[in-house]
């Protein structure tokens, strides 16, 4: 029974990277997690420089030179980092369920196109709902267009080519979409206020283990109060550069994303105008974007059933 219910899920397992549009949700996920990830590693390699610039002022003072005090030193840092990596594994994890589901919602356009036309052949009367709330207003937009303007030629009895509206006939290529960064950037802002929290805890942490230590040693350095002060400058310091590593890194991609999402949208949109201007024979054709191609297949044998009737309607008109 173990070994049944243990075959399930790996055959469950197995079959979602046979799933595009699942594979497609996880590498965006953890593209988005890595972020943050590549971040928190540079990070650290500024703190350990730090590390060994305070370690070498420390022995400065009164010609120390006691390992005892490096070894207690790292000792500190050491016990701050095991603090701060169930933190940081948590933190890739709410990033990861983040960008998965980032990327469900950029797909979510197409998978409505698909799902109506998928309804459509199956003979179901369903009406299309492009759902405004959505990044990519000029598919959603034209597309209930499209498929409304189909359905009244389908009641009239005949598909023939329509006047498409003056504010789609100039867009030959992708279009820069201002509802997709802003709906993107709202979660780029959260993931990097988490990872802002992350790092400023991580640097409050290994901080304060150095002024354990200087403490300890050092209790009666006065000038020591200047150079702690100095340090927690630095430490602030390295707290900001992650924030700003993290949303240039995060700009960059949204740009990313957006280039694998642009293209298959203007493919859509431009097949869907070709068709309903007379050019029946026009289909959707992306090579490298597998993550729509279960979609692009539906809109193709929608358009190939609207293009049967098409003809057919002529033939019987022409016999009449």
């Amino acid at each position: 029974m173990i070994f049944k219910n243990f075959k399930q899920k790996f055959d469950t397992f197995k079959d979602m990277f046979k799933d595009e549009h699942a594979l497609f949700r996880v590498s965006v996920g953890l593209k988005f997690a890595l972020i943050p990830t590549l971040s928190l590693l540079f990070a650290i390699l500024l703190n350990y420089i730090i590390l060994r610039v305070t370690i070498s002022t420390l022995m400065s003072f009164d010609n120390v030179r006691d390992f005892v005090i490096v070894d207690i030193l790292y000792l500190f840092i050491e016990k701050s980092v095991v603090d701060i990596i169930p933190w940081f594994i948590l933190l890739f994890w709410v990033l990861l369920i983040l960008g998965m589901f980032l990327a469900n919602v950029i797909m979510r356009p197409f998978r409505i196109i698909g799902d109506y036309c998928d309804q459509k052949l199956k003979g179901e009367n369903v009406s299309y709902d492009p759902e405004f709330v959505t990044n990519l207003k000029l598919l959603s937009s034209f597309s209930e267009w499209f498929f409304n303007t189909i359905d009244v030629m389908n009641e009239v009895g005949e598909i023939k080519e329509v006047r498409i509206p003056e504010k789609y006939k100039r867009i030959h290529q992708p279009v820069f979409e201002t509802s997709f960064f802003l709906y993107t950037s709202l979660i780029v802002l959260i993931a990097t206020v988490l990872t802002g929290v992350l790092a400023l805890y991580a640097n409050f942490e290994v901080f304060n283990g150095v002024v354990e230590v200087v403490r300890e040693f050092f209790v009666n350095k006065s000038e020591l109060k200047a150079f702690l002060t100095q340090l927690n400058e630095i430490f602030s310091l390295i707290s900001v550069f992650i924030v700003i590593f993290n949303i240039l890194a995060y700009l960059f991609f949204c740009f990313y994303l957006y280039s694998r999402i642009s293209t298959p949208a203007f493919g859509f949109f431009a097949t869907m105008r070709s068709f309903i201007s007379g050019r029946y024979s026009n289909r959707v054709h992306l090579i490298g974007y597998p993550f729509v191609r279960k979609y692009t297949r539906s809109l193709n044998k929608y358009l190939d059933e609207l293009e049967r009737s098409t003809i057919l309607s002529k033939k019987n008109a022409k016999d009449n």
